[in-house]
């Protein structure tokens, strides 16, 4: 029973880890919608706690035991009691197969991952942290674990019932270990991309991370804009009322590019006073969203550190990836940008 016992630990811990790098692949990879990804992580769950009823431990009088209801608590956890729901239904079409249709085995087995489930789903009412609600579900899964251990063994061996309710609470504090671990490298992991990927002082993303999305962009295909802003007379900001005052423009600035491509597109500072969007859409799209964004601009009072307030311009050299290779596209689109500083600035210029 040992050996089964360690098997079932190497198990849960291998597939977590690989699992939670499969999901982060596919996310990346794909782009799927938290949901779908949700779902399929509740399905490859439920297949799981299948394969973990293939590897389970026997008791000195047949009963078999496994760590099946892990995955129900992990899926809960992941996805919520929909998800949960799901992990359980394969799991139980599963049971079926194995034992060949309804038999008293296969139905006691349903029941199990049908309680299981239910003792899951009080958790989602507490109120609090990930810990907390871990906690209350393991607590019910060791009660859950105990009840049924009673009923298949009787109370003439309480010492054996304790001890694997036990290794019960043993495995779900493992699975919490495990899962949190993932959750914190995940965080670090992306932290430390925002933070080589995005400016610190506007939030927008800095030139790796420009580049990276110029890249995906013109790879894809599909028709996008490129804009290239610079700040007109940025220099005198700086040299009139100081670089804080000159850091202040900037990161408000950025604040109104940032809320002004919202989703439909990409933002960078590109270093200083420079700026860049990559916009999906037509000339015309690409015209006006460069004229808003200058107005905008314009009309918007900048804040300085000292109180006083000030209005800043900027100028726009409008580039479309349907016109000039990717080579191209940035360097006429400098150079419409070049052109627009040139013929006074607080304009925008389409590359031609």
């Amino acid at each position: 029973m040992i050996r089964d016992l360690f098997i079932n630990f190497c198990l849960l811990s291998t597939f977590l880890f690989f699992g939670d790098m499969a999901r982060n692949m596919l996310q990346a990879r794909f782009a799927l919608k938290p949901k779908l990804l949700n779902q399929l992580s509740g399905i490859v769950l439920g297949f799981f706690g299948v394969l973990q009823m293939l590897f389970t431990f026997e008791l000195p009088n047949g009963i078999l035991l496994d760590f099946r209801q892990l995955s129900i608590m992990a899926a809960a956890f992941i996805g919520g009691p929909w998800i949960a729901l799901l992990a359980s239904v394969v799991m139980g079409a599963g049971r079926l197969l194995i034992a060949g249709g309804l038999t008293p085995e296969s139905l006691f087995g349903l029941a199990a991952i049908m309680l299981m489930y239910l003792v899951t789903l009080p958790a989602f009412l507490v109120k609090g942290s990930f810990e907390r609600k871990w906690f209350f579900t393991t607590l019910g899964a060791t009660v859950l674990v105990c009840v049924l251990l009673l009923y298949g063994l009787g109370t003439s061996d309480i010492p054996l019932v304790l001890a694997l309710s036990m290794i019960q609470a043993a495995g779900c504090v493992f699975t919490y270990l495990m899962l949190r671990y993932l959750r914190m490298t995940r965080e670090m992991q992306e932290a430390l991309k925002r933070e080589i990927e995005h400016d610190f002082l506007t939030g927008l993303y800095n030139s790796r991370g420009f580049e990276t999305r110029y890249r995906l962009a013109a790879a894809s295909n599909s028709p996008f804009a490129l804009l290239l802003i610079d700040i007109d007379h940025f220099k005198q900001v700086n040299d009139t009322y100081g670089h804080p005052a000159g850091d202040a423009v900037l990161k408000q600035l950025g604040k109104i590019i940032r809320n002004s491509v919202r989703k439909t597109g990409y933002a960078s500072r590109k270093g200083g006073e420079e700026f860049a969007v990559i916009l999906p859409c037509d000339a015309k799209q690409a015209v006006d969203f460069a004229e808003n964004l200058r107005g905008q601009i314009e009309q918007s009072p900048f804040l300085l550190p000292d109180g006083r307030i000030i209005n800043v311009t900027i100028s726009v050299g409008i580039g479309l990836s349907s016109r000039f290779s990717e080579t191209e596209l940035f360097e006429q689109t400098d150079r419409a940008l070049y052109r627009a500083k040139q013929e006074g600035r607080n304009r925008g210029i389409m590359a031609v």
